[in-house]
């Protein structure tokens, strides 16, 4: 099989060896350590911004993958985080040896690095799980510090070269789920040049723990986590604008 002989290396949280819910199939999945965005709901602020990582080189990730590869038949590699972008060059690295190795690759990301990262992982990346924190640009600096401008401009190009992708939205109760977000929502993605497959999340507490252990202060703490309901009154207000959505719950 072919390997890499680059002394690159890259900042490596962790590797879950089993991951069912990050694509198609049984997957393993790489937390890569580091995030541009500042979301208030990350439930991952160890991974996004810890100091705790490895220095590892891609040659490490085939290793990892090829000791259980009789488990992944359906599936592959994801890459998630943080930011898998955030280190665009190992990322790149990555997937280069594993399309090479036979291997599925996938993305977890939000698109908010540099869009010549993206460029160049298109022929290397088969499916993008891309996570929506808002459209409104008003709403998505208020959870991310940040404004989506760039980001938006990403997906729609990414779309354009027809890269297989679904988008994901997390239902924040008073926050994500009025009728004026989702229906920006919904416009933006009829408008995109190719259909893509929206799911609805919902947003929950459970990385709250984290940001303690961290001695950050977490600022959604009046907001509730969403309930099923929250997730269907979502799925039928996009529907009253013509968007079909799938609801993982």
């Amino acid at each position: 099989m072919p390997t890499s002989n680059s002394n690159l290396t890259g900042r490596v949280h962790s590797i879950e060896p089993f991951g069912t819910v990050d694509g198609p199939g049984i997957r393993m999945v790489c937390f890569f350590q580091g995030c541009p965005l500042n979301c208030k709901f990350c439930h991952n602020p160890d991974v996004a911004w810890g100091k705790s990582q490895n220095q590892i080189k891609a040659e490490k990730i085939l290793t990892a993958y090829n000791k259980n590869r009789h488990f992944y038949r359906t599936g592959g590699v994801t890459f998630s985080g943080g930011e898998p972008l955030f280190q665009g060059e190992f990322l790149l690295e990555c997937v280069k040896l594993l399309k090479a190795n036979g291997v599925h690759t996938a993305i977890d990301t939000s698109l908010s690095c540099g869009y010549r990262w993206i460029e160049k992982l298109m022929p290397y990346i088969d499916l993008w799980m891309i996570s929506i924190k808002a459209v409104s640009p008003d709403l998505h600096r208020q959870l991310t510090n940040h404004d989506n401008g760039a980001i938006l401009n990403h997906l729609t190009k990414l779309n354009a070269n027809k890269a297989d992708m679904r988008l994901r939205y997390v239902i924040i109760p008073r926050l994500t789920n009025t009728r004026q977000e989702l229906t920006k929502l919904a416009y933006f993605i009829m408008n995109l040049p190719n259909s893509v497959p929206l799911e609805l999340l919902a947003y929950h507490t459970m990385g709250v723990k984290k940001w303690q252990e961290l001695s950050l202060p977490y600022q959604l703490n009046d907001y509730p986590q969403a309930e099923k309901s929250d997730l269907e009154h979502a799925e039928s207000l996009l529907l009253e604008c013509g968007l079909k959505s799938t609801i993982l719950y």
